[in-house]
């Protein structure tokens, strides 16, 4: 039941004027993903084997067909949204809070070590071609500009722009 709430939460954040999106091309990605997450936590061993060996073909074809490429362990939380599509890369060890929207050409990736990923907080609003690398901590509401390269903390309600990014606080 879980894994229904959270790609129905997925789905819900693609309505564009109370009409369905049905043909962004994320959304397979997505809901592929949420199936291949879920799989490694089927018990017993043998059921989780034959549920991945299902899904990881279907997942690897859409993932390459889209050139969006979430890693399974990834953690992300419900109501995830694509905009687009292509060369949108999310690292294993990221994890993602709930309402996060990436735009195409984002990296959520490593920067030192394979374990070092960065963790993005609830209402993080990633824009094109972003790129937040190494262990950093993305606050809550916080919008990421164009082309920015993130590569330190960055406070809840704020904004980061640039190369190296810098944080601009909102008044509000």
């Amino acid at each position: 039941m879980a894994l229904i709430r959270l790609i129905v939460s997925d789905l819900k954040r693609y309505r564009n004027g109370g009409k369905f999106e049905w043909f962004e091309p994320s959304i397979p990605v997505i809901v592929l993903y949420r199936l291949a997450h879920a799989s490694r936590y089927i018990r017993p061993a043998p059921l989780r084997w034959l549920v991945s060996l299902l899904v990881t073909p279907f997942y690897m074809f859409f993932s390459l067909l889209s050139g969006i490429h979430i890693a399974r362990q990834a953690v992300i939380g419900p109501g995830l949204r694509i905009f687009h599509f292509g060369c949108i890369v999310i690292h294993s060890g990221t994890r993602m809070g709930e309402n996060c929207t990436l735009r195409h050409g984002v990296t959520l990736g490593n920067r030192h070590t394979d374990s070092d990923a960065p963790t993005l907080g609830n209402q993080v609003d990633i824009g094109v071609g972003a790129k937040v690398l190494g262990n950093v901590l993305i606050g809550n509401h916080v919008s990421v500009g164009a082309n920015a390269v993130v590569i330190t903390d960055v406070p809840d309600h704020a904004v980061a722009v640039g190369v190296p990014a810098r944080i601009i606080l909102r008044k509000n």
